[in-house]
């Protein structure tokens, strides 16, 4: 994970010298994962003596940063990198178990904003390569299965819709307002129900759809 951190900063690095426009985000950010709710519904369901059920993996927060190039004109193309993390976490009268999903996107965006009509508001298309890490602690401690840390990798693509308006600051930095609407088709999972609930094969599928909605600001640098 963090040798494809590195990785894409050396990309937005090398494009830097050609960006004209920098966007720096941060959102609130909500996932509807429909095969990893089962899951975790199945993890409460078997352990009836839990005082507290496992809360769904829905709520979270995103950050990213975009490079926007030749952004005068009406389409205009870009880099984007983008991280969200999630938590689930329940306490019980001997344990606390806490579930730490992290997504991390390489994207590539279509950037639409007319200059003469409504320069205000645009709107960002992003193709997305997303991959997520998901880790157990139970009791601060990293859960071990099969004398294995527990970690469940997933990898997949992403289609993201971006619509913002443009609050004028000063010349050359300005703050904006936005909402996305996303969607993952298929998201390749192959351990997550281990690690959330132990087995294997129960809850059927190794893969799960994901649908994405997202509100924040953003901060331009031109």
């Amino acid at each position: 994970m963090i040798k494809f951190i590195n990785l894409m900063l050396l990309i937005l690095s090398f494009f830097t010298t050609m960006a004209q426009e920098l966007k720096i985000d941060i959102s609130y950010k909500y996932i509807y994962a429909n095969h990893w709710d089962k899951i975790v519904q199945t993890y409460n369901f078997s352990r009836p003596f839990n005082s507290n059920n496992q809360p769904l993996l829905m709520n979270g927060f995103n950050s990213s940063v975009s490079r926007i190039f030749k952004p005068n004109n009406n389409i205009s193309h870009g880099l984007n990198v983008s991280y969200s993390y999630f938590r689930s976490s329940a306490e019980d009268q001997n344990f606390t178990n806490n579930l730490n999903l992290h997504f991390l996107n390489l994207g590539y965006i279509f950037h639409y904003q007319n200059q003469e009509k409504s320069k205000a508001f645009y709107a960002d298309f992003i193709l997305a390569i997303t991959s997520s890490g998901l880790f157990r602690n139970l009791n601060g401690a990293s859960f071990e299965y099969d004398n294995k840390k527990s970690i469940a990798l997933s990898i997949g693509s992403e289609v993201d819709i971006k619509f913002g308006y443009s609050l004028q600051k000063s010349n050359n930095q300005y703050l904006s307002p936005f909402i996305v609407i996303g969607y993952i088709p298929y998201f390749y999972s192959p351990n997550t129900e281990t690690v959330i609930n132990q087995t294997k094969g129960l809850v059927e599928k190794n893969w799960t759809t994901i649908l994405i909605s997202q509100i924040g600001v953003a901060y331009h640098f031109r």
